[in-house]
């Protein structure tokens, strides 16, 4: 956009926003261009040099944070104006603060802000226009949210994505959820699509990563293909999606707890210190049986991983003793190796980078075999009663962890939005009293998010995998002779190990690594790990 230089003439510019999509598809823009332009024609003397828009960008953005309102600001710095013309004051914000801060701002350059159907003229009437336009958004915003939870008990759609599977039938007031029944590809219906995704889980085994390469083989059209759906890409209006299966959105749909007939309302949402998450009953698509299985197959091959091409015996069960995070598996050298999670990348309770030692898995992996194998041949007449006490993994736990990865997301944004805030009292945008208000209302935010986390804390130590029966036993003990599988051996050892913790002790080169074996079946047993210099590979004896 090019700005015309005018002499003689005030100079006029004119600000637009609208915040939606069914806004943009009302014209609200037009309505609000046309009541500047009947406005403008009236007043004399002045000439319009410029205009900007910003279609489809929230109010609670700040201004300089929207592209017209970023170039407004900047052709403010430059003088190029000498007022600005909105529709009404919350165009230019819906947060009181922002728009004091961005009034205070163009009177330091000479430039006066004009509102076509409110009077702000003077400090007290922009303020109060200010105040009541954000009053006027969380008045609005609580109501819609009551209204929403209300519609979400009496088991009403209520708006967003519609799952794969379902259709919206009846309209306002009467809109649910049915199944979908309408055939997308051949004689396979959307709902069918959704089982044989459960079916290849629950029953085949398969991975996430199997699913997603057989349906893009076959050419089974995606959900956001369906609904000509786009997505939001940074600096860009709206883009298509590729159109492809990928494992990551085959793993949310499976956790979705929708296809056993369970719609839960509020889990993403963060507004007003997050809201009670409501459930409500929809038509399943799939049994309650077969979506725990699934979840169990999810669970089961995010520990062992089948579909790499190595497997690591004690993958999931190594513990680091220094940051309590648990020790990851690769392949490295031609070697096993596992290495605590928060070695290359800083994560858990310490500041910075984990400086725990990496453990060859040739070191360890023998001794916990040998233990192991020695117990099968002769196992302690309790172990079984002792299993049998710490039976079940809960599956809700998968839905728990997806909360909790949505809340952690809410957290980022308001680090974010703190040092943003902070970055403005910097550059003298707001004042210590804006500042202060600012501060506190994330802070509650975050504690309000940091409950919710606490409630949502996992616990994997605590759970513990199906245990072994004795006609299984039986049937390990014959088949040692014969030999077992990576697999086989792999899963022997989520069952039979509680946990291995790993000590790193010294500094630097001479770090050392000591492991404590917790079976259940026997005590732990402490083991020094052998380093690569060739010490301390020796096993301590009981």
């Amino acid at each position: 956009m090019t700005l015309e230089t005018v002499t003689n003439l005030k100079r006029i510019v004119t600000y637009e926003r609208v915040s939606s999509q069914d806004q943009r598809e009302r014209e609200t823009i037009l309505t609000q261009r046309q009541e500047l332009e009947r406005r403008l024609t009236t007043e004399p003397g002045v000439q319009v040099v410029g205009r900007y828009s910003d279609d489809g960008f929230s109010g609670t953005k700040p201004l300089n944070e929207r592209p017209a309102g970023a170039r407004l600001l900047q052709d403010a710095k430059r003088g190029l104006f000498q007022e600005v013309w909105v529709y009404k004051v919350d165009r230019l914000a819906r947060d009181e603060i922002d728009a004091l801060v961005v009034r205070r701002d163009f009177l330091k350059r000479g430039i006066k802000v004009v509102s076509v159907c409110e009077n702000i003229e003077g400090d007290l009437n922009y303020g109060i226009r200010a105040i009541l336009a954000g009053e006027e958004r969380r008045v609005f915003l609580a109501r819609s949210s009551a209204g929403m939870d209300r519609a979400a008990r009496e088991g009403r759609y209520t708006g967003g994505i519609i799952p794969m599977g379902y259709k919206v039938v009846g309209k306002k007031q009467t809109a649910r959820l049915e199944i979908c029944e309408e055939p997308i590809w051949g004689t396979l219906t959307e709902a069918d699509v959704v089982r044989r995704i459960y079916n290849h889980l629950s029953v085949d085994g398969w991975t996430c990563v199997k699913i997603s390469k057989e349906f893009n083989n076959l050419g089974i059209p995606t959900d956001y293909l369906l609904d000509n759906r786009e997505v939001e890409i940074k600096g860009q209006r709206k883009e298509h999606t590729q159109g492809v299966w990928r494992p990551g959105h085959i793993r949310n749909m499976v956790v979705n707890p929708i296809y056993k007939g369970v719609r839960l309302f509020g889990r993403r949402t963060t507004k007003f210190g997050g809201r009670e998450v409501i459930s409500a009953t929809v038509p399943a698509i799939v049994s309650e049986e077969t979506w725990n299985a699934a979840q169990e197959t999810l669970h089961r091959n995010r520990l062992t991983g089948p579909h790499t091409g190595h497997h690591y015996l004690l993958k999931s069960v190594v513990k680091c003793g220094t940051c309590g995070l648990t020790y990851v598996s690769c392949w490295n050298r031609k070697s096993v190796w596992y290495r605590c999670n928060g070695h290359l990348t800083g994560r858990g309770p310490l500041e910075g980078k984990c400086k725990s030692k990496d453990i060859k898995g040739d070191y360890l992996e023998p001794v916990v075999w040998s233990d192991i194998e020695t117990f099968l041949c002769n196992p302690g007449s309790d172990l079984l009663k002792d299993l049998a006490k710490e039976r079940e993994c809960d599956s809700g736990a998968l839905i728990q962890e997806a909360e909790r990865i949505t809340l952690e997301s809410a957290k980022k944004q308001l680090s974010q939005r703190r040092k943003t805030t902070i970055d403005l009292r910097t550059r003298g945008r707001i004042t210590d009293e804006e500042l202060d208000n600012l501060l506190d209302e994330v802070t509650e935010e975050q504690l309000n998010i940091e409950e919710r986390l606490k409630a949502l804390q996992p616990e994997p130590e605590e759970k513990q995998p199906e245990p072994l029966d004795e006609d299984m036993l039986n049937e390990l003990r014959k088949r040692l002779d014969t030999g077992l599988t990576p697999l086989q051996r792999q899963e022997i050892v989520r069952l039979l190990v509680k946990r291995i913790n790993i000590y790193t002790e010294g500094e630097g080169k001479d770090r050392k690594a000591r492991a404590t074996i917790e079976y259940r079946f026997t005590k732990p047993s402490l083991v020094a790990v052998q380093t690569r210099n060739g010490r301390d590979s020796w096993r301590r004896r009981a």
